[in-house]
C-alpha cells in the first residue's frame, strides 16, 4: 500500500468551498472531471445525476497540486482519469443526508447518503469521515444511513476499527446505546456481515 500523507497533500471541504479555493491560482480540471463523471452520472446512465440537486451536502477530498501521484502503485485502483498528475483532482466524496437526528436534544447524528474513494488503498473514506467530524465543535457522530450491497465488508471493517464492534450482538447494543429508532439506520447487510 502506498504511504501518502493525506493531511499534507489534500484539502477537505464542501464542493462550493473547494471551488472558491481553486478560483484563481489552481486549475479546475479536477472539479470539472468530478462533476461530469460522478455528480451527473451517479445512479444514472443518462446524465440526470441525483447528486446535482443536493450539492450543498457533498464534501470532497481534493488533491493539492503537489500530490504525489507518482507514488501510487498498481495496487491503488483509481477511477479518475489522471491525464495530468499536476492538476487537482477529487480523490473522494462524502454525500451527507440532508437531515440531522438529535438524540434527546444532546448529541447530533449526521448520516452518510453515499461515500466513495476514487483511489483505493489510501483510507480516503475513513479520513473523510474523520475530517467531517472534526469540522464541528460539538460532539458529533457520522454514520452511514444505509449499508448498500457491496459496501458491507468496508463498513464491517470500519465498525471494528472505530467502534470495537465484532459481532451482531454488539451492533444491536450500539444501536440501543445511540437510541436509534426503526428507520433511523438501514443496516441489514451489516448485520449479515457480522453474523
Amino acid at each position: 500500500m502506498s504511504e501518502i500523507n493525506l493531511e499534507e497533500f489534500t484539502e477537505f471541504a464542501e464542493v462550493k468551498d473547494v471551488w472558491k479555493l481553486n478560483d484563481c491560482d489552481h486549475d479546475k480540471y479536477g472539479l470539472h472531471e468530478f462533476l461530469y463523471n460522478v455528480v451527473l452520472n451517479i445512479y444514472s446512465n443518462n446524465g440526470d445525476g441525483k447528486m446535482l440537486s443536493d450539492l450543498s451536502n457533498i464534501y470532497v477530498l481534493v488533491s493539492k497540486e503537489n500530490f504525489p501521484f507518482d507514488k501510487l502503485t498498481s495496487n491503488n485502483n483509481t477511477s479518475i482519469r489522471l491525464s495530468s498528475a499536476t492538476k487537482t483532482f477529487v480523490l473522494g466524496y462524502l454525500w451527507t443526508c440532508p437531515w440531522v437526528l438529535i438524540n434527546d436534544g444532546c448529541v447530533p447524528y449526521h448520516f452518510i447518503n453515499f461515500i466513495d474513494s476514487r483511489i483505493s488503498g489510501l483510507n480516503i473514506a475513513k479520513y473523510m469521515i474523520q475530517k467531517y467530524e472534526e469540522k464541528f465543535a460539538e460532539e458529533l457522530y457520522l454514520f452511514p444511513f444505509k449499508i448498500i450491497l457491496g459496501s458491507e465488508k468496508y463498513w464491517k471493517k470500519y465498525f471494528v476499527e472505530v467502534y470495537g464492534i465484532y459481532n451482531s450482538a454488539q451492533l444491536y447494543q450500539m444501536i440501543n446505546t445511540f437510541k436509534f429508532k426503526d428507520g433511523d439506520v438501514l443496516w441489514d447487510l451489516l448485520f449479515r456481515a457480522f453474523a
